[in-house]
């Protein structure tokens, strides 16, 4: 078995993010919470449609960073390729502008929550560029812009699959955790022959 580094993004990857932030978003805006499920609009849409709502999530993000569920299977996904000896990096845009010690607070809510990592990388701008100096062999994140940047490095990029993220058809997605393990499976196995 060929032994892999994996980067992987935090926010809508690992966990559900978007999901976790909804029924803040319909307090605060006084909204209908199964309309607002119901439409699914994008970050970028609320971005437009809602008064101050960058500001509202920026005000917001260290309360959400730490109420976040985890995606099912993504625990167990993360064990079983740590006990095959595959490298996890855990590579997140989460920087000062949003969070106070995005370092902390993330390390903290993967140690509390069992999710197994061997590296932490906050505040990272270009993912791309982080993936290829970590000498990452796989990647994969929910992002579009962020998966158009590792596939510049040449790293195989999946996309996680999300409701409010464009998807485009250059990009390998992945519809869940046990997907992306047997990808990683396979990966590996074939390095060998």
């Amino acid at each position: 078995m060929n032994i892999l580094n994996i980067a992987i993004d935090i926010d809508d990857t690992i966990t559900d993010t978007y999901e976790s932030m909804m029924p803040l978003v319909a307090i605060n805006y006084d909204l209908d919470l199964k309309k607002l499920w119901a439409n699914k609009p994008s970050y970028k849409e609320l971005s437009k449609t809602l008064p101050n709502f960058d500001e509202f999530i920026q005000n917001n993000y260290h309360i959400l960073a730490n109420i976040v569920s985890v995606k099912e299977d993504a625990i167990k996904v993360l064990k079983k390729l740590r006990s095959e000896g595959h490298r996890i990096i855990i590579i997140t845009a989460r920087n000062t502008e949003e969070y106070s010690n995005p370092y902390k607070l993330t390390y903290d809510f993967l140690v509390s929550k069992g999710i197994p990592f061997d590296k932490l990388i906050t505040n990272v701008g270009n993912k791309g560029l982080q993936c290829a100096t970590e000498g990452i062999d796989v990647f994969m994140d929910d992002n579009t812009k962020n998966c158009k940047s590792a596939m510049k490095y040449n790293i195989n990029t999946y996309q996680f699959k999300s409701n409010f993220c464009s998807q485009e058809d250059k990009i390998k997605r992945v519809n869940n955790w046990d997907e992306f393990y047997n990808i990683i499976s396979n990966m590996s196995k074939e390095a060998n022959n």
